[in-house]
């Protein structure tokens, strides 16, 4: 939070010197006790108490392959349900509350696939025979499943008993390969190939759409029956038709974006470098509700609107039961041209009124309320926002009635302007 500010007052003119110190604020957030130090690659909930975390575990840069913790209290208390050294953890796929998968590898060419049927509490080693670090599986129906991995897709239509290579993929470099299924014809796999691969004959055959070669695919998230958005390094694209074509959506900020997940068709959550980010309308505006300094977010599984979890560098687990924000929202696709102040509404009020502001550029933006004598008040906004037009709501229930002030600094753009409280 900035430091207090300093103001003196002469007539009607006000001069304010403000001293800022960066300290992100998680009033929203709960930090939780992994009890690990590794980076926690995937989280997932089987119902509000019950939830899993994957990790790769490394000690001195040596890989020690991995892990996976277990919360039987919605997070309050983790502990340790697997550890293998050739297994890091890359994703959770569950088709009913007892029974689940765990998915992963060592190295590029090994292939891990662990099987719970008490919830997650016992696992059993299921790895099939695939020349392939595997990244997620899907069922199609009861007994066929897809994966992917660094050297392609494979499936099983015995329930893993026997796989085939469906399509095989020479890796980039990045070794990253996901797949996704909008129903049981129609798939799409992609990673770090510089393409999306889609099969509408459940992966006898393929087409391929070119996709910038430097940007790696790193997550997808239906949005509903024939959308779907897929997340990568400083790339953000959407598809209306089940993958047949694609709209780029201009991503928030030039980082990699490690995981995705839609909540409902207008609600999502998007994890990345330093940041966890929301959207509000089906993925086209993105802003930040959490910011680490140096650590990286890589998975976030949200029950509902309100609660969820995020993972990632060093152990890290926040909960949130606000939906992680306490109010502010985007309320604009379009991009302001310049930066912009609004009158707040209704002026005089009581019991709330909302400040409305644009931000043409990302940047970090701070949002304050000052009482007559230059003493902060409320730091409304205090985080790094992308481009867009935002609403913020005050609620003056706990303050007198008189003249407040309220100022935003965001980069070298600074402006004061005044409201009444009348009650």
């Amino acid at each position: 939070m900035p430091s207090k500010s300093f103001c003196t007052i002469n007539g009607s003119a006000l001069s304010f010197i403000f001293l800022f110190t960066f300290q992100t604020s998680f009033s929203q957030w709960s930090e939780q006790i992994s009890g690990t130090s590794y980076p926690l690659l995937s989280v997932h909930f089987i119902d509000a108490s019950t939830g899993l975390i994957g990790s790769n575990s490394r000690d001195l840069q040596v890989f020690l392959g991995g892990e996976i913790i277990r919360t039987t209290n919605g997070g309050n208390n983790w502990s340790r349900v697997l550890l293998d050294s050739g297994f890091r953890v890359k994703d959770f796929y569950f088709i009913n509350s007892s029974t689940g998968y765990a998915v992963g590898g060592l190295y590029a060419l090994s292939a891990n696939l662990y099987k719970t049927t008490d919830a997650g509490f016992t696992w059993t080693d299921i790895s099939p025979n695939i020349q392939s670090h595997l990244f997620n599986i899907q069922f199609t129906n009861a007994s066929t499943i897809f994966a992917g991995g660094t050297q392609g897709a494979f499936k099983t239509t015995n329930s893993g008993l026997n796989w085939e290579v469906v399509l095989s993929i020479e890796p980039n470099g990045y070794s990253w390969g996901k797949i996704y299924f909008f129903d049981a014809n129609t798939g799409i796999y992609t990673g770090d190939t510089g393409k999306i691969h889609r099969t509408t004959n459940a992966g006898v055959n393929w087409t391929s759409t070119p996709v910038n070669s430097q940007r790696v695919v790193r997550d997808f998230a239906p949005i509903d029956a024939n959308s779907c958005i897929l997340v990568g390094d400083s790339l953000i694209l959407r598809t209306f038709d089940r993958g047949a074509s694609w709209v780029n959506i201009l991503p928030p900020q030039n980082r990699p974006f490690y995981g995705v997940q839609f909540v409902n068709p207008t609600t999502g959550y998007m994890t990345g470098l330093v940041n966890v980010w929301k959207s509000t309308n089906s993925g086209l505006i993105w802003f930040p509700i959490q910011t680490t300094q140096f650590k990286s977010f890589y998975s976030t599984y949200f029950l509902n609107l309100n609660t969820g979890y995020v993972v990632g560098d060093s152990g890290i687990v926040y909960k949130t039961t606000t939906g992680g924000v306490i109010g502010i929202e985007p309320i604009s696709t379009e991009i302001p041209k310049e930066y912009l102040l609004y009158q707040n509404y209704p002026n005089p009020f009581n019991p709330s009124t909302k400040i409305r502001f644009a931000v043409p550029k990302a940047a970090f933006v701070i949002l304050s309320v000052f009482d007559m004598l230059g003493r902060e008040v409320e730091t409304l906004v205090n985080e790094e926002l992308s481009p867009a037009t935002y609403e913020v709501k005050w609620n003056v229930e706990k303050y007198s009635s008189g003249i407040y002030f309220y100022r935003i600094a965001a980069g070298e753009f600074s402006q004061v302007k005044k409201m009444s409280v009348i009650k």
